[in-house]
């Protein structure tokens, strides 16, 4: 298998594509992730989900679906470095086992799979423990279950259809986790380490041989419910269920004091109600990052009833800088309501991460409608508010690309470097994308999501710079094409896949 340093497959493309606009504020490569198209969730520990890869330009380079059943809930797929025969596998997470993908003459195929350790019923209250997922240089694929990290491998390294073997674990221990706790976000550090998130609070690193582990505490009481973004100088970007965070490693020990570089700015964290589709309480988003130089900053949308596109100041602060508003923390440099166009919208949920390219963000609307004609399952005896809120979320998602629910809306916001303001560049209110996580192809240009228009499942794309030139391509109507939470992946040469609730759904590209 080779294994090439991912840093000069990334400069090579740039160099041969020569679109030197679309990679000036590209997220930089981390060596230690797999060289591959999508070697961890969002694309890059930046979180972006913008690939460096070109996508399909119109729905005539997009082929026949295809479909294979996998298990339950399967929301990243982890692209391996490249084998010697140029071929490549997809790693995957559900909610039992991990497996592995690959394109085969032109039909995706499922190559093994093995069952994870412990209960199906861990942590079933936390359905995004387990959804993060990462595969490294050297083709080890790191999941969760509980409060144990899991690294997996191949027992014939180098052998795309070798079985799978566990090659290790990691138990938290108590000083970071309880055992009732869980494992939610993950991703890689500059130095090869790990840093991960857990949902009652806790921030911690452990190295890639899982012999060394330490962990930080956020302020009492704060829930995590999404992943964490990464970057080059040691930053962990964990947002929580009232604040924003910076957590700092320097390469040996982790850190919550400012003198450190680490930081807290709180934000409007809303009502603190789970259920709609919402996952946990306040952001919806796992952190972003966007910019370079002197103007870098996180992403994140709030828990407002009105969602807003919040930016925080990823460094040091402007001297000369205020408050955005009155009570506002000063570290916000921007806030702006995703009313979608309209001034007197009353209520924007968006459940899925912030899109971010340059200095270009953009989200998608998640406000599910005539949820009260659906079951409600609050009257099922036996079962915590939280587990019936997801029970209710996962019944909502199934149900959220027919028309009678589907939400509508995709906007982007720009940040203007020269005023230092953020303003909304386009809206488009006739796509939909009702569930999944959405992707841009930074040298095609183009914005694509999992959509749904007229009781089928599509793929949608816009124009990144306009929002116009939109192509629409049908998938399917049958519930197997339902992204169910998960990311829209460029495949790295013009194709599209992504996790479905019982499967991976595969559109190669025509020619």
């Amino acid at each position: 298998m080779s294994l090439q340093p991912a840093s000069l497959h990334r400069f090579c493309l740039a160099g041969v594509l020569s679109i030197a606009s679309a990679f000036t504020y590209a997220a930089p490569v981390n060596p230690w992730l797999a060289n591959s198209p999508w070697p961890v969730s969002h694309q890059s520990p930046y979180a972006q989900a913008a690939s460096p890869h070109v996508g399909p330009a119109s729905n005539w380079r997009l082929g026949e679906p295809q479909y294979v059943e996998t298990g339950r809930i399967n929301i990243t797929l982890a692209m391996s470095p490249q084998y010697g025969n140029g071929n490549r596998v997809y790693w995957g997470s559900n909610t039992g086992s991990v497996y592995k993908l690959a394109v085969i003459n032109g039909a995706l195929k499922r190559l093994a799979s093995l069952d994870k350790p412990g209960s199906l019923l861990d942590n079933l209250a936390t359905p995004t423990s387990g959804a993060y997922t990462m595969v490294d240089l050297e083709n080890t694929f790191y999941t969760v279950r509980g409060t144990t990290l899991l690294a997996y491998r191949e027992s014939m390294p180098g052998n795309m259809y070798s079985p799978i073997v566990l090659a290790r674990q990691l138990e938290l221990p108590a000083s970071i986790a309880d055992s009732d706790d869980a494992l939610v976000g993950m991703n890689m550090l500059w130095d090869g380490s790990i840093a991960f998130a857990t949902r009652d609070g806790s921030v911690g690193v452990a190295n890639r041989d899982f012999t060394r582990v330490q962990g930080v505490k956020l302020e009492p009481g704060e829930q995590i419910s999404n992943s964490i973004a990464t970057d080059e100088t040691g930053g962990i970007y964990v947002v929580s269920s009232k604040a924003m965070y910076r957590v700092q490693w320097n390469g040996s020990t982790l850190s919550r004091n400012t003198a450190t570089g680490a930081w807290r700015a709180e934000y409007n964290a809303g009502d603190g109600l789970l259920g709609d589709g919402r996952l946990g309480l306040g952001s919806g988003s796992t952190p972003t990052l966007m910019g370079s130089g002197a103007q870098k900053f996180v992403v994140i949308t709030d828990g407002a009833r009105v969602a807003n596109l919040v930016l925080f100041w990823r460094d040091g602060i402007p001297v000369d800088w205020q408050p955005v508003a009155a009570g506002k923390d000063r570290r916000i440099a921007g806030e702006i309501p995703v009313n979608f166009g309209n001034p007197d919208r009353q209520k924007t949920t968006s459940e899925q991460s912030v899109l971010v390219s340059g200095y270009g963000a953009v989200v998608v609307s998640n406000d599910y409608r005539n949820i009260d004609q659906l079951p409600d399952s609050s009257d099922i005896p036996l079962l915590d508010l939280p587990l019936l809120a997801q029970l209710r979320n996962g019944l909502i998602v199934l149900n959220s690309g027919r028309p009678l629910h589907q939400p509508w809306g995709v906007q982007k916001f720009v940040w203007d470097t020269t005023t230092r303001r953020l303003k909304s560049s386009w809206v488009r209110n006739d796509v939909s994308c009702p569930n999944a996580i959405p992707a841009m192809s930074e040298p095609s240009n183009r914005f694509y999501c999992v959509g749904a228009h007229l009781g089928s499942w599509t793929i949608e794309s816009l124009d990144w710079s306009t929002g116009g030139n939109h192509f629409r391509k049908y998938v399917g109507v049958l519930p197997r094409w339902n992204s169910f939470y998960s990311a829209t992946q460029l495949t790295g040469d013009g194709g599209i896949i992504y996790g479905t609730f019982n499967g991976a759904a595969y559109i190669p590209k025509r020619w």
